[in-house]
């Protein structure tokens, strides 16, 4: 589980760091995000919650490093999906 919080978290705050105005990083996210879910799906419920409340939080966390609102902007849309998957996953039943 640990792998895959290095990795997503290290490819969301790499595109962050890279975005620019123009928009292409939301594709890229897109991608991150449903490969993310896809790696997910082989974990259990409760380690699936327990990946997404840590990358949520750490996200959360590193929203306020960036000052570049569209920086700013990857890094929340990214927490807002986490949050959501993590308030849906609430209700998994093993």
């Amino acid at each position: 589980m640990g792998e895959l919080y290095g990795r997503y978290h290290g490819k969301i705050l790499q595109l962050a760091t890279q975005s620019t105005e123009d928009g292409a990083w939301k594709a890229k996210l897109r991608e991150i995000l449903a490969e993310f879910n896809d790696d997910c799906c082989e974990l259990s419920a409760s380690d699936r919650r327990l990946l997404r409340h840590e990358l949520a939080d750490q996200i959360e966390h590193e929203v306020l490093r960036f000052f570049d609102p569209t920086k700013r902007a990857v890094l929340a849309i990214a927490l807002k999906q986490l949050d959501d998957d993590r308030r849906v996953s609430a209700f998994d039943v093993q």
